[in-house]
């Protein structure tokens, strides 16, 4: 597991095998064995809808500000 400098309270981080390559709440990679997605603006609308400040299948931030 990575040491962070900051916490996330995301529970990816403590996962072995987590469901998504990056995680939504801080942008780091939980999971390297999945690969990078490209994505489109819809998914990336869909994802802002669901609160997400970064993108789970492509890591690009995609809330400012939170």
């Amino acid at each position: 597991m990575i040491t962070r400098t900051n916490y996330c309270p995301n529970l990816n981080h403590g996962r072995r095998n987590a469901p998504v390559r990056f995680c939504p709440m801080c942008g780091e990679v939980v999971n390297e064995n999945i690969p990078i997605k490209k994505c489109t603006e819809e998914e990336h609308a869909k994802s802002r809808r669901e609160r997400n400040k970064y993108c789970l299948d492509c890591g690009e931030q995609l809330i400012q500000g939170i």
